[in-house]
């Protein structure tokens, strides 16, 4: 790829994602209040962390999973994040050392 392309591919990212920043920001006031849409669009951040949490917590496998628990439970009695990762990080360690 010559330099002239990849200044291009930058400048066009560039644009592509303040374009979305400003549509997002000129447009969102017109979005409707109530109804459907605008459940969609509450649900919309929980659907995109799921999006991207679970293929990871599949391919951490079952010590994955028990860890992911422990991290919802640990937040939610808790409400401390930083207690809940370590809590984490601690359950995949010990559940990833091999029991002969």
């Amino acid at each position: 790829m010559s330099n002239s392309k990849a200044v291009a591919v930058v400048l066009l990212s560039a644009l592509f994602v303040y374009s979305i920043r400003f549509f997002g920001l000129a447009l969102g006031k017109r979005l409707p209040k109530t109804g459907f849409f605008k459940r969609a669009m509450d649900a919309l951040p929980g659907t995109i962390f799921a999006a991207l949490v679970f293929p990871g917590l599949l391919a951490a496998g079952w010590q994955g999973l028990v860890a992911a628990g422990l991290i919802v439970l640990v937040t939610k009695k808790t409400g401390n994040v930083m207690l809940a990762m370590l809590t984490g990080v601690a359950a995949v360690a010990l559940l990833r050392i091999p029991v002969f």
